[in-house]
């Protein structure tokens, strides 16, 4: 399952890319058992040249139970430092809910820290989610890293999140979950080559 969801992603991706999207990075969620089953350096190599997909526009996304999980962390950092190497981002999803953040940050060549939802619904009313938010905000800062917010429903909590410091958010104040076709259709993405029969 989880090669057939990487695969079929980068295809969407290279798809959308030909289709005239501007630059973008497109994330895929890990399952645990391909860092142990497969060489998932090789298959995303192989996916990557096979959809003709920049490593750039992809992203490796892992919770940090699966991290904690791994029973062989040398395998695990070697693995995604090889994919690190290619240039595909590395993430950690729902930051902040596990109990290793701070070592695995040290410990893994991590790109981007992706903030809990958990943490952003209450920004704004709740003292100890904010403190939260700006503590990890500050570690993505201290680390060098880069630092998503998961979740964002108002501008409010937007506009106080880039205030201090959140490069990069998701949610629902940006636009909700659309299938392939139907995001295809929102932005006019077609392929160059129908372009002309599109806008004659």
């Amino acid at each position: 399952m989880g090669s057939w969801i990487l695969n079929e992603a980068c295809a969407q991706a290279a798809y959308w890319r030909r289709c005239g999207a501007p630059d973008f990075r497109i994330g895929v969620n890990l399952f645990d058992v391909q860092l142990t089953t497969v060489d998932l350096a090789a298959e995303v190599a192989d996916v990557l040249k096979r959809h003709g997909l920049p490593a750039e526009a992809l992203e490796i996304e892992l919770t940090e139970n699966i991290a904690l999980n791994n029973n062989n962390d040398s395998i695990m950092s070697d693995t995604l430092q090889k994919i690190r190497d290619m240039g595909v981002s590395i993430a950690f999803d729902d930051f902040g809910t596990g109990y290793a953040s701070l070592s695995m940050l040290n410990q893994y060549p991590v790109t981007r820290i992706k903030i809990d939802r958990s943490f952003i619904q209450n920004l704004l009313t709740s003292r100890r989610d904010t403190s939260v938010a700006y503590a990890i905000l500050d570690i993505a800062r201290n680390f060098e890293i880069e630092a998503i917010a998961e979740g964002i429903e108002t501008a409010e909590q937007w506009h106080d999140l880039r205030q201090h410091g959140c490069q990069e958010g998701q949610g629902y104040w940006f636009g909700k979950p659309l299938e392939a076709q139907a995001f295809s259709s929102k932005f006019g993405l077609v392929p160059q080559t129908l372009r002309k029969k599109v806008n004659p």
